[in-house]
């Protein structure tokens, strides 16, 4: 599987490096690995990872753990080279600019199955002759949908809250709505509180300095105030406040530690070995769904189409008051004791024809904006 498309270069693997990698400075080394495919992970990656892989094999930079070091393992370079070419054909067609679309996403391959496709969800029956069949040798596949707007979430519930150190996956929100928080993200070494954008309505740049509640037993808790809102990718933060800090756990489950997160092409190794993904929210709890497509881009909802989208699950496993949940899989090398996290979950589907929860991706927040769901450390690649 995985031809080569419109010229790309092939990945690299261990034979295309000879001894002299290991003397190459820091700066060569990362644009040697520029030049042979491997995108954003070239910076994550050492000669050792190199040199770890087999003649047939590439590095992939799955995660990142605790202290953003990064996690790698190996995978065939025959489906990382086609899991490339369909990222590259993504971003060349460029569905935002076609009419009556209304999304797409790279839907990576199976390891010795399929190879990565495109799917692309439009509305009509006319809109199928604009979009084309094939973008080089990633096949185009169509989806039609009816598409409709949604209002944000209003819905409220309760749960129990206890202490100062505040987990993930309990409700939250302001005194008109309400969501589910998400574990602690950081900038930096700096923790803070999140939930979706849309829980606060529209631009949250107006609620700034608003005061952020959970809701124990219906009791509203003030433990934040807004800082800022990014409606684009659906995500606010919010300062602590009064003592509270928190969490980087995932409230009613085990484990439920978050030691990090996962990369693009983690989310696609992940789908690849057919995993899935997990999610615990206020009002649906918890649940447990495949892994669809990922680099998705929607224009179903709001004015700006959104970049960076993960699709998993089905629709009926999330409900209003689910937004700012975020999905995850356990560590795969410590199951027991941690979780990686995927990315938010800000919605689901809402027309006939497709069947899936979205939400904006911690790696394509991370590449925005440097904030992770583990704290960074000094030195930390």
């Amino acid at each position: 599987m995985g031809n080569k498309n419109d010229g790309e270069r092939r990945p690299a693997t261990r034979s295309t490096f000879d001894r002299r990698f290991r003397t190459m400075g820091r700066r060569r080394f990362v644009s040697t690995l520029l030049g042979a495919g491997f995108g954003s992970m070239a910076a994550l990656l050492t000669p050792d990872d190199i040199e770890s892989a087999g003649r047939n094999e590439v590095p992939l930079v799955y995660a990142r753990g605790s202290g953003s070091e990064p996690r790698t393992t190996t995978v065939s370079a025959d489906w990382f080279e086609n899991l490339r070419s369909a990222f590259d054909a993504h971003r060349r067609l460029d569905v935002a600019s076609l009419p009556s679309v209304v999304g797409s996403a790279v839907v990576p391959g199976e390891f010795g199955g399929r190879n990565a496709a495109l799917s692309v969800d439009v509305t009509g029956s006319e809109a199928g002759g604009a979009v084309p069949e094939r973008v080089g040798d990633v096949a185009v596949e169509l989806n039609r949908v009816e598409s409709r707007k949604t209002d944000a979430n209003r819905n409220r519930s309760s749960d129990s809250l206890g202490g100062k150190l505040v987990p993930g996956g309990i409700k939250c929100g302001n005194r008109n709505s309400a969501g589910t928080l998400a574990p602690a993200m950081y900038d930096g070494t700096s923790p803070f509180f999140a939930t979706s954008n849309h829980v606060f309505g529209g631009d949250a740049e107006q609620h700034r300095g608003e005061s952020f509640f959970v809701f124990g037993d219906d009791t509203p808790r003030k433990i934040g105030e807004v800082r800022r809102g990014y409606q684009l990718d659906d995500f606010v933060r919010i300062d602590p406040v009064n003592g509270f800090h928190p969490a980087s756990e995932i409230h009613g489950v085990s484990p439920a530690t978050v030691v990090g997160q996962f990369t693009r092409e983690g989310l696609a190794e992940l789908k690849a070995r057919g995993e899935k993904l997990e999610k615990v929210a206020y009002r649906s709890g918890h649940s447990t769904g495949a892994l669809h497509a990922i680099d998705g881009l929607t224009c179903a909802y709001g004015k700006v189409c959104k970049r960076g989208q993960l699709k998993w699950g089905s629709q009926s496993d999330f409900t209003d008051g689910d937004s700012g949940s975020v999905n995850y899989h356990p560590d795969p090398e410590n199951p027991d004791t941690g979780v990686l996290v995927g990315g938010f979950n800000n919605a689901r589907t809402w027309w006939p024809g497709e069947d899936y929860i979205w939400g904006t991706s911690a790696y394509h927040i991370t590449a925005n904006y440097g904030f992770t769901f583990s704290p960074l450390t000094a030195g930390s690649r």
